[in-house]
């Protein structure tokens, strides 16, 4: 006669479940640090749409302002030299000294056109494919992602490396045959006694309190941290407001001091 299995303690069993929901939150904000890295293009590009126009006028005024500045002390330094005024080496000091300037801005105006222009040509998913696989890619990321399964088979690693490249391409079908392929991991290896099992949560808490703060982090920084106003039409309206407000500020300067400029040639 065979003997019954035994009766697993309740602490055990309440361990067990807390094991599988710290894994499960742990595959949950992995997912959510793919997709938003994967939604980084897309982020710009918004900011590109909200900004770009204002941020280029901005910049140009700024470097004119400079340019002028820099152009009134050239020719102030000649006249109190008695030194009679060289235009053309003039124009070629401010070249050579705003070359820079005049790349960096150049370098902007294409980043800005090139993630504007994604924004036509990107395919948004509708809300219930994004959240397939979203659903497909959290069930993977808990079979198969490195951190989960620290000691997976390099067979397992090589579907770890497809379903990235599956989920950045959207392929629904590659999801769906790495999901069958990858079912015999599903389930975790239960620890030999109730110390390593309190030890192995402990490493779950700690690895998501890592990858909590790795998320808050990337929210923090640009061009997610843009998100809190390009997700606000009262605050993107303000901003442009403020950009308007500055490029005034600075054209105003640089008709300044072209004015001071054209007096300090006619004396």
């Amino acid at each position: 006669m065979s003997k019954s299995p035994p009766i697993p303690h309740p602490e055990w069993t309440d361990l067990l479940k807390i094991r599988d929901a710290l894994e499960s939150q742990i595959a949950g904000v992995l997912t959510d640090i793919h997709g938003l890295n994967d939604s980084k293009p897309v982020v710009i590009g918004r900011y590109a749409a909200a900004f770009s126009t204002l941020l280029i006028r901005l910049h140009e005024a700024e470097i004119e302002s400079a340019r002028m500045k820099r152009e009134i002390e050239l020719v102030q330094a000649a006249i109190n030299s008695g030194r009679e005024l060289d235009y053309e080496l003039i124009h070629a000091t401010l070249d050579a000294e705003f070359a820079e300037w005049q790349s960096k801005l150049t370098a902007e105006i294409d980043d800005l056109t090139h993630h504007w222009g994604m924004l036509e040509t990107t395919e948004f998913l509708d809300a219930a494919t994004s959240r397939k696989l979203r659903s497909l890619f959290r069930v993977l990321a808990r079979r198969l992602h490195p951190d989960l399964n620290p000691l997976q088979s390099q067979v397992h690693a090589e579907l770890w490396h497809r379903v990235t490249a599956a989920y950045d391409h959207r392929d629904f079908d590659e999801l769906d045959a790495l999901e069958i392929l990858s079912r015999d991991t599903d389930a975790t290896p239960v620890p030999d006694s109730m110390g390593a099992l309190r030890g192995t949560l402990q490493k779950l808490r700690d690895q998501l309190d890592r990858f909590l703060i790795s998320m808050a982090k990337l929210h923090q920084q640009w061009p997610f941290d843009q998100l809190v106003v390009l997700n606000d039409t009262a605050a993107t309206t303000a901003r442009q407001a403020e950009l308007n407000a500055r490029i005034i500020t600075q054209e105003t300067t640089r008709d300044q001091r072209k004015q001071w400029l054209n007096q300090l040639l006619d004396h």
